[in-house]
């Protein structure tokens, strides 16, 4: 199965919502709130309530479609992208009216890193 690399940086400070892909892309990716940032980002997922990320807060995806979660942030803040694509169904569930989301079971040391371990939902 191919794999295509998902690697972006998105430069934030609009009010504005961005959502993190332009199209629909399923993926398993890592999204890391730069640690330079000065304060929290906000991050949603289907228009949903938001969650504020600490600098440095990291969390893995798995079959996510990118173009369901936004994010905002302070003008010079910026998140990273990191992760990788399938060419075809990941895992048999990431087909229409999926709504799988891997959940990890604690949250990442601020500085980054992402501890084993989680749940899904859905």
């Amino acid at each position: 199965m191919p794999a295509n690399a998902v690697i972006q940086t998105i430069a934030l400070g609009s009010p504005q919502w961005t959502p993190l892909g332009g199209k629909s892309t399923v993926a398993q990716f890592t999204l890391i709130a730069d640690p330079k940032n000065t304060s929290n980002i906000n991050l949603r997922f289907r228009q949903g309530v938001p969650a504020e990320w600490p600098p440095g807060a990291a969390a893995p995806f798995e079959s996510v479609d990118m173009a369901e979660l936004e994010v905002q942030g302070s003008p010079g803040h910026s998140l990273l992208i990191a992760g990788f694509a399938p060419g075809s169904d990941p895992r048999g569930l990431a087909g229409e009216g999926s709504s799988r989301v891997f959940v990890p079971t604690q949250g990442a040391p601020i500085g980054g890193g992402v501890e084993p371990g989680g749940g899904e939902i859905g």
